[in-house]
């Protein structure tokens, strides 16, 4: 037996690895997994699978040669690195030095430094925006703004900073040079878009694409990766040509061996733009981790084969969805222990380093820890990274259809009541908030500015979950939308939730919100604003969601009590909810008419903004929208009753004939207001013999403004 140990001891394969890192921790136990014996090489500080190697050796991951002459000692098969620029230029010395497989190391060189990989992909003619390498004492003036400044050869958003104004460019430039080996910073046009990573494998120049990935960062100005979603939610055409753009890349910088990690936005026209690549596995999990669970390949062993000159394994597997979570805030961590104590079968690992709740996170390597899920569909995973107390302090059911006892003598009508949603007084704007909340999480904003005036409802639900959130909220108050100065059920809660007031004219709202923002980053906050521009517009496909899963629960209703709605008639200010609707509709392929009451808004503007909202659901969703788009919109304008927060007498009639009847409160800025615009258009329109719906949108807290008109 002895010798039999010996023999095998002689014949084992050998393996160096450079760094043990977390990160490093799979590779070197897969290594070990496949029989090799491992030699591990980096400083002890932080190298915690130095416990897991059979060998480890206390000498830094840049000291080339002194590594090398131990490598002459060991003789290894392989050697190999994941998810580190540093450790892979020393892989890269070390394959060619020992005469083992690895890329040329001017594959190396353009794949570690920013601006040698931009000039190589410019010279293969694959689109890369302005770039410009800048030196101590240099200076530089890109034609446009924003940029993005960085150290030409460092990783993990390190010294990353997104520069607006041009005064702030030399701090910038500055501040990456300081972290660059080189003394160096690459200044480059700012892209926009979502953010992806493709992980690739590469035999002999031939290129595998294993896994995408969807990223989250802390977006500007530092650009800190917060989490990694896998695979990306692509069609199968966006994934084909990010394949094929990335291919073209990695020809392009020389990569025939080994992991790729390229990292690349895809704008709001679909376009394609590779912002780096790495001649390595990448890093956060996502290679590890994220790729086995999600696609099942073993994506550690495939590095190991190709560093020892062997094809990799590609085996086809069921997919499933995974995901990282980094822990930033104490809201991360409680949204862990939330998952740990309701769904524990989901989490896959835990690795916690530092204390999140004093953590200073000023790059990557600045995380305090992070969590990985598996799930087996997009909508759970979902679930699991937003039902925490933080994430998700609203609850949203499937609201009741009712049929009302109201008759026209020609149709009949239901209702659907997402007045009765259970936060703050109900009301479609709930749905709102909570796809807001999920969506100011992904930004990381802890503040938030919201606009509108004394009657807005959505003003009203915003101000109650930052109350319950407590975070601080700023209200831009447009004083000209309205008839007089009042009080209002709604403003009166607006006020007590605590919500600092700003108010304006529609001209002076731009300068309002900047106002707004301005004072709260002074405080250290970094705000969320809905709506994002000067006219009180933008993110409506946050609320689109919300409302094109109502699409689908109005489905099902019809499904399962043998129901069929001709029409859908609905309140419509914003237009949000209208839009939503639609979305759903048209995925669908069906062909009921969904009516818009206006509230505020003339026809032809309330049609330009859900044609254009429509436009841009689709090309962040990748939604194919008919040619004759344009004829699905039906959006009156003609039932204002003389503007918003007014009405008539005939309206005020209605409402009382169905609180008489129903039990259902109507108010007159915009469920009142639209379902005496609903009878009016029926009327009007000679419609009989349907099946009519009407969404109350809720609005609770006017109806006693109603009330209270009444009484004077």
């Amino acid at each position: 037996m002895r010798h039999f140990l010996m023999l095998e001891r002689i014949i084992m394969k050998k393996i160096v690895i450079i760094g043990a890192n977390d990160f490093q921790k799979p590779l070197i136990q897969k290594a070990k997994e496949m029989g090799y014996e491992t030699h591990v090489f980096a400083w002890r500080e932080g190298a915690t699978g130095a416990e897991d190697a059979d060998f480890f050796y206390e000498i830094s991951i840049v000291e080339m040669d002194a590594i090398l002459e131990e490598c002459r000692k060991i003789k290894p098969d392989a050697v190999a690195t994941i998810g580190s620029d540093l450790a892979n230029i020393t892989v890269q010395y070390l394959a060619e030095k020992l005469g083992l497989p690895g890329n040329s190391s001017e594959c190396i060189r353009q794949s570690t430094n920013k601006y040698a990989m931009r000039s190589a992909f410019q010279k293969a003619g694959i689109p890369v925006p302005y770039f410009a390498c800048v030196g101590e004492g240099e200076s530089v003036e890109p034609e446009h703004f924003p940029v993005i400044v960085k150290p030409t050869d460092r990783s993990g958003s390190r010294a990353i900073t997104k520069v607006t104004d041009p005064s702030e460019l030399p701090a910038a430039i500055e501040a990456a040079i300081a972290q660059s080996f080189e003394k160096k910073a690459i200044v480059e046009e700012y892209i926009s878009g979502a953010e992806y990573s493709v992980e690739t494998i590469s035999y002999q120049g031939k290129h595998t694409c294993l896994a995408i990935t969807r990223k989250f960062t802390t977006g500007s100005p530092h650009y800190i990766e917060v989490g990694h979603l896998q695979p990306a939610p692509l069609t199968d055409d966006i994934r084909k040509q990010v394949e094929e753009t990335v291919f073209r890349a990695l020809d392009a910088l020389g990569v025939e061996f080994g992991a790729g990690h390229s990292e690349l936005r895809i704008n709001e026209k679909g376009e394609i733009r590779i912002i780096e690549i790495g001649s390595r596995m990448g890093g956060d999990c996502i290679g590890s981790d994220l790729v086995p669970l999600s696609t099942g390949q073993d994506f550690v062993g495939m590095v190991v084969d190709t560093a020892a000159g062997n094809p990799p394994v590609i085996k086809a597997n069921e997919p499933h969805i995974s995901a990282i979570r980094f822990l930033m805030n104490e809201n991360d961590l409680r949204l862990l222990n939330d998952i740990k104590q309701n769904h524990p079968s989901n989490l896959k690992k835990v690795v916690i380093e530092g204390d999140v709740k004093t953590a200073s996170i000023t790059d990557s390597s600045s995380r305090p820890g992070f969590f990985i899920l598996q799930a087996e569909s997009y909508e759970e995973m979902e679930t699991l990274l937003h039902h925490g107390p933080w994430e998700n302090p609203i609850h949203v059911f499937d609201t009741p259809v009712q049929k009302l006892r109201y008759n026209d003598g020609k149709n009949t009508f239901f209702m659907k009541r997402d007045d009765l949603l259970p936060f703050a007084f109900g009301g479609n704007k709930v749905r709102f908030a909570r796809k807001f909340v999920e969506d100011m999480q992904e930004e990381h904003c802890d503040s938030m500015i919201i606009y509108g005036n004394y009657h807005s409802n959505l003003c009203r639900i915003l101000a109650t979950l930052c109350h319950e959130l407590e975070i601080p909220c700023y209200m831009v108050h447009n004083t000209e939308d309205i008839k007089e100065d009042r009080e209002t059920s709604n403003s009166r809660i607006i006020r007590q939730m605590g919500v600092v007031e700003i108010p304006c004219g529609k001209a002076g709202i731009a300068a309002a919100v900047e106002q707004a923002m301005a004072e709260l980053r002074e405080k250290g906050y970094k705000p969320y604003y809905i709506y994002g521009n000067s006219r009180g517009q933008g993110r409506e496909w946050v609320p689109m969601r919300s409302y094109e899963a109502v699409y689908d629960e109005i489905c099902c209703y019809e499904n399962r009590h043998g129901v069929h709605f001709d029409y859908i008639f609905l309140a419509s200010s914003t237009n949000a909810t209208q839009s939503g609707l639609l979305a759903g509709s048209l995925r669908q392929g069906d062909d009921r008419r969904i009516v818009g009451i206006s509230v505020s808004r003339n026809a032809a503007r309330g049609r330009e903004v859900i044609t254009g909202n429509l436009r841009e659901y689709a090309e962040k969703f990748h939604r194919t929208l008919p040619d004759d788009l344009e004829d699905h919109i039906h959006f009156t304008d003609s039932y204002m009753e003389g503007g918003y927060g007014a009405w008539s007498e005939p309206a005020a009639d209605l409402i009382r004939q169905i609180y008489g009847s129903e039990g259902i409160p109507l108010d007159m800025t915009y469920t009142g207001k639209a379902f005496y615009g609903m009878v009016k258009y029926l009327e009007e329109n000679q419609i009989q013999g349907k099946q009519i719906l009407f969404l109350h949108t809720g609005g609770t807290p006017l109806f006693f403004d109603f009330l209270e008109q009444e009484d004077k």
